[in-house]
């Protein structure tokens, strides 16, 4: 075999391990994250059996999913309807109506990455169980353990 066959098989083959770069929507099912909101903080939680998501901003909210590939829609949620700092009501307000607007996604390294047709996007850092969880469960201390690396940019632009 020559130099010119071995690099463009030694080419095809690289290309070939890599995939497509298109994300798999398997790693969705069972996935939790948090992102950082104005003074609150904002869950997304993926059920592992059915397309449907959970999470909180301030109130506990659900909805349904449906992806393919990259791209990613989401109903409109339903929720609870308790009051809370009027910030906080606002970052859920724009929250919930920015997730109506989702087109794709993007999940690499434990960050989720939702975009909108605007350019509008908020990233998500993965943790490992639902932060509803995670208050019940209170270090021996009674101090309760927060996710150090859930860290987030809030809808920007």
């Amino acid at each position: 075999m020559n130099i010119k066959s071995f690099a463009m098989l030694a080419g095809v083959l690289a290309l070939t391990a890599c995939g497509d770069g298109t994300p798999n929507p398997e790693l969705l099912k069972g996935a939790n994250f948090v992102a950082a909101g104005n003074d609150v903080d904002i869950t997304l939680n993926f059920d592992a059996n059915e397309m449907r998501v959970n999470g909180q901003v301030v109130n506990l909210y659900n909805g349904s999913y449906q992806v393919d590939g990259d791209k990613i829609t989401f109903s409109p949620f339903a929720s609870t309807m308790m009051m809370g700092p009027m910030e906080a009501m606002q970052t859920e307000q724009d929250y919930f109506q920015f997730m109506t607007t989702v087109e794709s996604y993007d999940l690499k390294d434990g960050r989720l990455t939702l975009k909108n047709a605007d350019g509008k996007e908020i990233v998500f850092q993965q943790v490992e169980q639902p932060a509803e969880s995670a208050e019940s469960a209170e270090s021996a201390d009674g101090a309760q353990d927060a996710p150090a690396d859930a860290v987030a940019i809030p809808v920007a632009e």
